[in-house]
């Protein structure tokens, strides 16, 4: 139920609204607005929160990005804080949808039940939002929200929304945005994402486009309809070809109507906390999905149609350095990309109270000087030992090396994944000389069986011998060939190899943390039915392929996943660097402090008894 429909006014049975009940809510909302004021300065006094840290956090909220600093700061005094201990549960499914959050302070724990099983929708922090719905929409709760740790969220309830939404005429688009996120969010299945990524904004193109996709197979029909009549009423009547063409048109009309809705419901866009992803799929025909890691985005743009504009779409236009990523005509165009831009700003951000806690923690590390460090040396060895003792192991033998991984196309090995082309490259390959084969024993087996007696048994029987070998080492080249042309995901760098057998070898590779976009398509109808593509790597200006891999969705994501870690440990090395520098400064400083002190101290103790 959209906002103030049967919520907040009561008429009388002839239509007009009751002048006594009007003053008593008038009063009801006075005292209500006094009791909210009295009770978040108490709040905010007794937390220690102050009023200009609220203002920080609503400016950092996405959902807000398009508010000006006055409307943010009118806002902000509508949110009430309000403390959970670990634990706690804000609200339940079931509940009814009274109050929207935003989190200040610790983490909020985001799920869902589907056939009596529990998943995680997300896990919350600072500047995160949820029960948005609650400010438009009067439904039952249908995820549930609980603390993870002591947690300070920011309150805003649909009463007092309703008393400041006519001063924020840009938030209720927003809003809408979030909510139909959510929802599709619990409703499709995205399996690549990953443990600690999370949709934010997820939509699909606007309904206007649905409406012109369906069109066409509805004309289609309507004219197959209208030329059966015709044909069996004024051109034909009596035969049957009206009813052959209504035979034919009217079920593919049909199937072409359903094929085009499907193919609309499978186009999305999606926003996580980690990428900007495009997801495309035709159905039984083609599928790919681009995507962007936030930290690679250079600008954010809208374009709009003339007939855009006047049905409310347009297309957001993701720059980033290696190429643009287009949302295509989709609701929302410039919410959708003022909260692109703002997830993107935050990805760039450190959180600065984070950061003053653990240095906080290294200053105290190094200003102990009584803490002993060796036992930290120690375990390094130790450590190090046990991986090389697990690492030990036999040594294949020959046929054990030939087709050890012949069923599976992708394993791990010592840290590494090894993915292999799939089956299909492998029978392309294998389908001629197999057929020769299976053509030279069915000669054998005739002349061996008195059939062909007009051809010498002997010299058949050697010819097809010695053709059989050869098909035979033709066969093994190429099972060698596809088998020893690998994709190989390390730690830090990206390989395709490919050797020849008895030939060169080829061997292309590049660091994780230059990869700049990925995306895979998979095309025609064998690669959907087999579920194969090939996965492109754009690495600066050149652009390193994983052809005919299996599920290429799933090597996608595990590029991203080792590029995500990759880049996360360089990232906290360089910041673990930093801060070693940084504090070693400030001890050294500290150590200099005090020897001056004890210097100056031991200089007036000799100066003081000979005076």
């Amino acid at each position: 139920m959209k906002l103030g429909q049967g919520r907040f006014f009561k008429t009388t049975e002839g239509g007009a609204p009751s002048l006594i009940p009007l003053l008593f809510l008038k009063l009801f909302y006075l005292l209500d607005e006094l009791f909210h004021k009295a009770r978040t300065c108490f709040i905010l006094v007794l937390m220690s929160i102050r009023k200009d840290t609220i203002v920080e956090v609503i400016s950092q909220v996405p959902l807000f990005a398009q508010l000006n600093p006055r409307e943010v700061g009118f806002l902000a005094n509508a949110f009430v804080p309000i403390v959970f201990q670990d634990g706690d549960v804000i609200f339940n499914i079931g509940d009814i949808s009274e109050t929207m959050f935003v989190v200040y302070e610790g983490q909020v724990v985001l799920s869902f039940e589907q056939a009596d099983d529990e998943f995680l929708m997300a896990k919350l922090s600072r500047g995160d939002i949820f029960g948005e719905e609650a400010l438009l929409y009067d439904d039952l709760r249908d995820y549930r929200a609980v603390a993870s740790g002591e947690t300070i969220v920011l309150a805003l309830d649909y009463k007092h929304y309703f008393e400041i939404h006519d001063e924020l005429p840009d938030l209720e688009a927003s809003l809408d945005v979030s909510i139909q996120s959510r929802r599709l969010a619990t409703v499709i299945t995205l399996p690549w994402l990953h443990e600690d990524e999370f949709v934010h904004v997820m939509t699909r193109r606007h309904p206007a486009i649905l409406w012109s996709k369906l069109a066409k197979p509805v004309a289609v029909g309507v004219f197959v309809l209208l030329a059966t009549v015709l044909m069996q009423m004024l051109w034909l009547p009596g035969q049957v070809f009206g009813w052959v063409v209504l035979a034919i048109g009217l079920p593919a009309s049909l199937f072409w109507l359903v094929w085009a809705y499907v193919d609309w419901r499978n186009d999305y866009f999606i926003v996580t906390n980690k990428r900007v992803v495009w997801m495309e799929k035709i159905a039984f025909i083609y599928e790919s999905r681009q995507e962007a890691p936030l930290r690679t985005i250079m600008s954010v743009g809208v374009h709009r149609t003339r007939l855009g504009t006047l049905l409310g779409f347009g297309d957001v236009v993701v720059t980033t350095y290696v190429g643009t990523l287009r949302l295509r005509e989709i609701a929302h165009t410039e919410v959708t990309a003022s909260m692109i831009e703002s997830y993107w700003q935050r990805s760039q951000s450190v959180d600065r109270r984070d950061e003053a806690r653990i240095m906080s923690r290294k200053l105290q590390e190094k200003l102990n000087f009584a803490r002993d460090a060796e036992d930290v040396v120690e375990e390094e060895p130790v450590k190090r030992a046990a991986v090389r003792l697990q690492a030990e192991e036999k040594e294949p033998g020959f046929f054990a090396w030939l087709f050890s991984g012949f069923i599976r196309l992708r394993h791990e090995q010592d840290g590494a994944i090894i993915y292999r082309k799939h089956w299909f490259v492998l029978v392309r390959g294998i389908w001629l000389p197999g057929l020769l084969m299976i053509g030279a024993v069915a000669v054998a087996i005739l002349r061996m069986g008195g059939r062909l007696s007009f051809v010498p048994i002997t010299e058949t029987l050697a010819f097809i011998m010695l053709f059989l070998f050869a098909i035979f080492l033709w066969m093994v080249y190429v099972y060698v060939d596809w088998r020893n042309d690998i994709f190989m995901l390390t730690l830090d760098q990206i390989i395709d190899l490919d050797r020849k057998p008895l030939g060169k070898t080829r061997r292309r590779s590049a660091p994780l943390e230059n990869v700049l976009s990925i995306e895979y398509e998979r095309l025609g109808f064998w690669g959907y039915l087999f579920n194969f593509g090939t996965v492109y790597i754009v690495v600066g200006n050149s652009r390193l392929s994983f052809d005919h891999v299996y599920n290429p969705s799933r090597v996608q994501e595990d590029i991203f996943y080792r590029m995500g870690e990759r880049l996360e440990t360089v990232r906290q090395f360089e910041i673990d660097a930093e801060r070693e520098r940084f504090s070693e400064w400030i001890a050294t400083y500290h150590r200099k402090a005090a020897e001056s002190q004890a210097t100056r101290r031991q200089v007036r103790g000799k100066i003081n008894p000979s005076e």
